[in-house]
C-alpha cells in the first residue's frame, strides 16, 4: 500500500473521529500504527505520529475530568499534519 494510500485513508478516520469523537484510545492507536506504516519517512517522523497520539489521549482526559483543553485543536492540527505528510512523502 502506497504512502498516499495510507494518509488518505488516516485523513478519513480522523474526519471520522472528529464528527462522533467516539473510541478515542483506539483512533490514537491507529494513528500512530498508520504513520509507522509509512514507507521511507525518516524516525522523526515516527516520533511525531506517537505524539499525535499522545495529543489525542490527553485532549480526551481533559474533557473526561470537565476540564478544557489546554491542547487546542488538535484535530485540525492533526489534519493539516496529515496533508504535509501527502506533499512530502507521496
Amino acid at each position: 500500500m502506497s504512502n498516499r494510500t495510507v494518509l488518505e485513508r488516516l485523513l478519513v478516520e480522523v474526519a471520522e473521529y472528529d464528527r462522533n469523537r467516539q473510541d478515542r484510545d483506539a483512533f490514537a492507536s491507529r494513528v500512530a500504527r498508520s504513520i509507522e506504516a509509512l514507507d521511507g519517512v525518516p524516525y522523526s517522523v515516527i516520533q511525531q505520529g506517537r505524539d499525535w497520539q499522545y495529543r489525542i489521549e490527553t485532549e480526551g482526559y481533559f474533557d473526561e475530568e470537565g476540564f478544557e483543553s489546554t491542547l487546542g485543536a488538535v484535530i485540525p492540527n492533526l489534519k493539516e499534519w496529515v496533508n504535509a505528510l501527502i506533499e512530502a512523502y507521496s
